[in-house]
């Protein structure tokens, strides 16, 4: 798998303003999101706000060196400084080869929601070119209405099975479009969870880009986003106090057992990473779930062994606490099956 595409949306004649719009455009791609999504029909854009601001904005795009993926209903012009054509319900797949043929440099991006096995079918029995074709999912604007998280499995493996990436939206919770201002996530288990954990997760999921749907992320979750990787799948840690040996810990991509443990998660790789680092000594601790723990010189061979709990376990002189999972990112440690690799940002309690 390829590091994933990050992407943020942006809704020409709604409430923000081109120079808005513009400054949040510079950012993201000032942190190296590659992307914009565009949407050519919502209902409650000012058309003549809308004119006079998607150009400028699309030419911005370009600048940035950034792919503009516009979301497109038939019968409307395709601005030719789109880069992507998504292709929203009302298109055929006689529509479908004639826009390939007709944009031979655009990439087709599917909806990933709603189409289903015998429809791809279809495109590939009209000569769609699925190595030029993405796939993106819908967000909800209407709460309780999102995908659920085993749909959007299935979905995913649909179009991976066809060679198709896939893309999908989190919700910012700083700035939402209105009118509902409701979120616009894709899983509506995520219509109130932060960027980063639904970025992750969504990662986790095998999607391949990820998008914050609403308009006015800020800062915080333009950094969540762009600090996201679709390989590795990162976890805070919570620790007590700063010691030497976070650096390490930090530092390592760390990769799960093909073997799953029941009641901890183990690594492959970690004991040769402290083989040559000094454990130290650690206030004797309890085992809850959601703890990572080093096994220490007196465990003998297993000494660097490196585990994050799945139960609570009891407390053993030769195992070290060396901090927690945050709650609130526990749910994270499902997708953490065997083979998956996984790294550690490291917080101190509290802050």
């Amino acid at each position: 798998m390829t590091d994933l595409a990050k992407g943020i949306s942006l809704y020409p004649g709604l409430e923000h303003s081109l120079e808005e719009n513009l400054e949040q455009l510079r950012t993201a791609a000032e942190m190296g999101i590659s992307r914009l999504f565009l949407s050519f029909h919502i209902p409650e854009t000012d058309p003549a706000a809308f004119g006079e601001t998607v150009q400028p904005l699309l030419r911005a795009a370009r600048a940035w060196d950034m792919e503009t993926v516009g979301d497109l209903v038939p019968g409307n012009p395709v601005p030719e400084e789109l880069t992507a054509l998504r292709l929203d319900d009302g298109f055929t797949g006689a529509d479908m080869a004639e826009l390939q043929q007709k944009y031979p440099g655009r990439k087709l991006v599917l909806n990933a929601s709603a189409m289903d096995r015998e429809q791809l079918r279809e495109l590939a029995r009209k000569g769609v070119d699925f190595s030029r074709v993405e796939a993106l999912h819908n967000f909800y604007p209407h709460p309780h209405t999102g995908l659920s998280e085993g749909y959007l499995l299935q979905q995913n493996t649909l179009f991976h099975e066809a060679g198709i990436p896939v893309g999908a939206f989190v919700a910012s919770q700083a700035g939402r479009r209105g009118p509902l201002e409701e979120g616009l996530p894709t899983l509506e288990q995520d219509r109130h969870r932060e960027v980063s954990l639904a970025a992750r997760q969504l990662a986790a999921l095998g999607t391949d880009a990820v998008y914050i749907g609403d308009d006015g992320p800020d800062r915080q979750e333009l950094e969540a986003l762009a600090r996201l990787s679709g390989d590795v799948l990162e976890l805070t840690l919570q620790v007590w106090e700063p010691r030497p040996l976070y650096k390490i810990l930090a530092g390592h991509v760390y990769e799960t057992r093909p073997d799953e443990a029941e009641e901890v998660i183990r690594t492959v790789n970690s004991r040769a990473l402290w083989k040559e680092a000094e454990i130290p000594e650690f206030p004797f601790r309890r085992c809850h779930a959601g703890d990572v723990t080093l096994d220490n010189p007196r465990y003998g061979r297993y000494a660097g062994e490196l585990e994050i709990c799945l139960t609570e376990l009891p407390a053993d002189r030769r195992v070290d606490v060396l901090g927690r999972i945050p709650e609130e990112e526990r749910f994270l440690l499902k997708y953490l099956k065997g083979g998956r690799k996984f790294r550690f940002r490291v917080v101190e309690m509290g802050h």
